[in-house]
């Protein structure tokens, strides 16, 4: 049979359905109109809108209608009621709806930070421009979600206005005002946080699957937490990234690990080809026994009131986003003898006599034979690479889904929300494709949930035969062996140099427990090592460390020829020559951005992608002029160096790697989010490898060679101020050349 599609019947049907939308809000009742905003004097704004294709702020000049005074604050917003006109379509078919007026102009709600004194913070520019990326940022993958998911969530868009003609010219956050109730008579609902709360209501299972959907579908770069807002339209979220760039609530891969800790895998999230976040065997147990103990956060109170409650509870939500930021001091890792700048570089045997001597201290933990095979099915898979295949996905190896096993209470409660729940996926879709993006930012996961253990951030996971104990451990070691096996089997280099140390008996930052509960065996810790310098997807500083223990581990053993221990160190100078380029970089970058504000546009020297002759293909270069009052750019590529001129629509911004911004100093590093050094990561200084290399270039015969690497390591030795050292090597390379 053959559709025909009748162009002016479904034109004729679209202006209806406009008219009975425009007919329906015209008889909504204003619920602020008893506060007669419309006789406020209007003011001039200019208003920033935020593109997520090219991730830049465009503006232009509009009028609202605000209050003087607050409706209502948090701990660090003030809240004021505002309205502006909708601006009609240039070739609107109706324009009644429009021709009321400010007493029917749309509701918003405006937000301002406040400074120290309460009032508002004319400095926060970037804090509001940042909520703005967030919106959209959130939107973009709400949008991946509802491509497949039968239930559609929506973010309400956000948008900044500045007011040109006050004092500062301050930035407002502005926002649609969303009332009413969602299908189940519920108001404002707080479905997840960024970290770790998860709302287990079986009716709201949208929320918590679309938070791991983000993940997989940006490959592990974001992750959407913070989910809340009235039915499935949602409001101030917070994006956690791989890198720490979305503000202070940005908690990075340790929330994303603190998220996965809690999410229960579902038969929604197996249609939507999501795989199984693996957890350990004391985690699934715990997880088993969890009743919800944590209530979702809801308000039963009148409109208005319930309004005011909200925007109290997202304040308090960004302060406690601020807090878990701090670690408690009593989860701080002691530094241990094992721990200095040479602790890659230590006598590897006199470190185990000591390791030894020190463990009386700390009780190893009992263990059962299920625990000793736990643990030698985790160190076996961290020397292998991970497979996603069908049984990572609950599938049959057809394809087909393997049914999921129900509690009683999760039956009952589907039954008696049979009526108001969603319509189920009666398909499933195809698995989520996992690339090699996605296995390195789920090996970093891995790596934080296993530090979270580490430092006793779940005591509740430690089992009660083994809490009861007088000497009871801390924290469960084996969900942090079981962690870090399967980061290191995605290739994260800090969890291959953590359980390499605990192989040979060396105290890792990781857990204070793990080298006297792993097994010492000096092959594995090799291997580990060599797997660590062999990632490509690692910044150059851990690699270094693993060079050097492996370098270590080979001096003390004695059965290695000089070559491959030169080629080891020659290769971990490279990558301390590399790190020290990265930083290099880091700085670079952390220094241009620091005078600058995310609506700033683009500026000369900023990394880009431009499409190239609008074919709709997007190549990387530089900005190297800007034109038009910054609406064209010239672009010079990085393949051939060719220029064009573009306009900054057909222009997308780039940040520096993601793995070497982890440092940056405008963002989280990993040991800031974790408030203790990463001790793993300590190696020795380049011209203290160089005379490593020199001394076995003597003992190959390479006498030339040898001399010149002692000079070059005297001169460096020099340089840092190290006269004696370098005093001593001129003098060797003055004996070799003679």
């Amino acid at each position: 049979m053959t559709v025909t599609y009748d162009r002016e019947a479904v034109q004729k049907s679209l202006r209806e359905k406009i008219r009975r939308a425009a007919a329906t809000a015209i008889e909504q009742e204003d619920v602020w109109a008893k506060y007669n905003i419309q006789s406020i004097p209007a003011e001039r704004v200019v208003r920033h809108t935020y593109n997520p294709e090219t991730k830049q702020f465009q503006k232009h000049e509009t009028i609202v209608k605000i209050e003087k005074e607050p409706f209502t604050h948090g701990a660090m917003r003030h809240c004021y009621r505002m309205k502006k006109m909708a601006t009609p379509p240039q070739h609107a078919s109706n324009h009644r709806f429009h021709s009321y007026g400010w007493s029917r102009a749309l509701n918003y709600v405006a937000k301002c930070y406040l400074n120290e004194e309460g009032e508002p913070d004319v400095n926060e520019r970037d804090s509001v421009f940042t909520d703005i990326i967030l919106q959209y940022e959130a939107a973009r993958w709400a949008e991946k979600f509802n491509e497949h998911a039968p239930k559609k969530i929506d973010f309400i868009r956000a948008y900044a206005i500045e007011f040109i003609d006050r004092t500062g010219s301050p930035v407002f956050a502005v926002e649609r005002f969303i009332a009413g109730k969602d299908a189940y008579g519920c108001g404002f609902l707080k479905h997840n946080t960024n970290s770790g709360f998860v709302d287990l209501e079986i009716r709201r299972k949208t929320p918590q699957v679309f938070s791991a959907h983000s993940f997989y579908s940006s490959q592990g770069n974001r992750l959407v937490a913070d989910v809340q807002g009235v039915g499935d339209l949602y409001t101030d979220p917070q994006v956690l990234s791989i890198d720490y760039r979305f503000g202070d609530g940005d908690l990075g891969p340790r929330g994303m690990a603190l998220f996965f800790k809690t999410f229960r895998h579902c038969d929604f999230s197996d249609k939507l080809g999501i795989p199984i976040f693996p957890l350990s065997r004391n985690e699934r147990k715990h997880q088993a026994k969890y009743d919800d103990d944590e209530s979702t956060l809801s308000e039963s109170s009148p409109l208005l009131e319930a309004l005011m409650c909200k925007f109290k509870m997202l304040d308090d939500n960004r302060q406690h986003r601020k807090s878990v930021l701090a670690r408690p001091i009593d989860l701080n890792c002691n530094s241990s003898t094992d721990t200095e700048k040479r602790s890659n570089f230590s006598d590897v045997s006199r470190t185990i006599r000591k390791s030894i001597v020190a463990s009386k201290k700390i009780s190893i933990v009992k263990r059962t034979k299920s625990d000793v095979d736990e643990v030698d099915s985790c160190l076996a898979m961290a020397l292998t690479d991970a497979e996603f295949d069908n049984n990572a996905f609950h599938r049959y190896e057809s394809g087909d889904l393997k049914p999921r096993h129900r509690r009683d209470s999760d039956n009952l409660r589907e039954k008696l929300n049979k009526n108001k729940s969603s319509a189920l996926m009666k398909v499933a879709v195809e698995p989520m494709e996992i690339t090699d993006e996605t296995k390195s930012n789920l090996g970093k996961v891995h790596y934080h949930l296993a530090c979270l253990h580490g430092r006793d951030r779940f005591p509740e996971i430690v089992p009660d035969d083994k809490a009861k104990d007088d000497d009871a451990p801390s924290h469960d070691v084996f969900s942090v062996v079981f962690h870090l096996s399967h980061a290191s089997s995605l290739g994260n280099v800090p969890a291959c140099l953590a359980l390499a140390r605990a192989r040979v008996g060396l105290h890792s930052s990781a857990s204070p427990l793990l080298h006297i509960n792993v097994p010492i065996d000096f092959d594995s810790a090799k291997d580990l090592c060599r797997r660590a310098m062999s990632s490509e997807r690692s910044a150059a500083s851990p690699k270094a460390a693993a060079g050097c223990l492996l370098y270590q581990i080979l001096e003390d053993e004695d059965t290695t020829g000089n070559v491959e221990k030169m080629h080891v160190l020659e290769e971990t100078l490279n990558f301390l020559k590399l790190a020290e380029r990265e930083q290099a970089s880091v700085e670079e970058h952390a220094k241009k951005m620091q005078s600058r504000s995310k609506a700033d546009g683009f500026h000369v020297g900023d990394i880009v992608e431009g499409n190239y002759f609008m074919e709709g293909t997007y190549y990387p270069g530089k900005i190297i002029e800007v034109l038009d009052g910054g609406e064209s750019v010239v672009i010079q590529y990085d393949d051939d160096g060719s220029t064009e001129t573009l306009t900054i629509a057909n222009v997308r911004s780039v940040e520096a790697s993601a793995e070497i911004l982890s440092h940056q100093t405008t963002r989280l590093s990993d040991e800031e989010a974790f408030g203790v050094a990463n001790t793993d990561e300590v190696v020795l200084l380049d011209y203290e490898i160089m005379s490593k290399i020199a001394d076995l270039k003597e003992k190959t015969g390479d006498r030339t060679a040898a001399a010149e690497l002692f000079q070059q390591a005297a001169e460096l030795a020099m340089n840092a101020g190290k006269m004696q050292t370098a005093n001593k090597w001129s003098m060797r390379a003055a004996e070799l050349e003679c």
